[in-house]
């Protein structure tokens, strides 16, 4: 059953208009992926009220993930994360740092900017997630720098793409979310949010995301050898 977060999360998202539909002419997300939808994070973030019920949410879950094992730094990525981890970093009284793709630096934390404390355990933030792919990379970036990393927190993840990467066999660390696909579909339909052929066409890429992407111009199966 969604919980009330999940759906609250959903609600915003729709009524502050991030959530884009449009099958005829797909999204082709960094990942490879051709998709019907797209998801503007960002504009929510701009809107004082959303972006105050978005990081009350998201620190609430944070808290309740990572409490058992603590976190002692919050690490965002660079496309997506630099906002919302400063943010929260903030919220949470905890260093902040940001994690690039490329090396900017030299040494083992190259990719790393900002002062993580030596073996902090660190917690990835971002603002959407498909396949896991680049989250897996910037995990290994951190643990090159000396950092621990048990947990990445998105406010969206999309869901569909487990054959890809595991949490814990690919990322070595939990992933959460406060929302995914599977949550937006049943408050639009209840809402009358978006129009109905985007929504079948969306309930049809949620069936099957690989061939609907390669029907579309975009990966098909997950390659195996993704890592190298």
């Amino acid at each position: 059953m969604m919980t009330e977060t999940r759906r609250r999360t959903a609600r915003i998202l729709l009524d502050t208009g991030c959530i884009l539909l449009r099958p005829a002419r797909p999204f082709m997300l960094s990942s490879g992926w051709a998709s019907p939808a797209w998801l503007d994070i960002p504009r929510a973030l701009s809107l004082p009220t959303a972006r105050a019920a978005l990081l009350a949410a998201a620190e609430a879950r944070i808290r309740a993930e990572t409490g058992a094992d603590g976190i002692d730094a919050v690490a965002a990525t660079e496309q997506g994360g630099i906002a919302l981890g400063a943010l929260l970093a903030e919220r949470l009284q905890l260093p902040f740092a940001t994690v690039r793709r490329r090396a900017q630096g030299f040494g083992p934390d190259g990719h790393v900017e900002g002062a993580l404390p030596p073996h902090a355990r660190a917690l990835l933030v971002s603002d959407v997630t498909t396949d896991g792919r680049s989250k897996a990379r910037y995990c290994d970036a951190l643990r090159q720098a000396g950092a621990e990393v048990g947990h990445v927190f998105v406010l969206f993840s999309y869901g569909i793409f487990d054959r890809v990467v595991t949490d814990v066999a690919d990322l070595g660390a939990r992933l959460f979310a406060l929302a995914t696909w599977e949550d937006v579909l049943p408050e639009a339909e209840a809402g009358h949010d978006l129009p109905a052929p985007a929504l079948a066409a969306l309930r049809d890429w949620l069936a099957d995301p690989f061939g609907w992407s390669a029907a579309h111009g975009g990966l098909g199966a997950p390659d195996p050898a993704w890592k190298r």
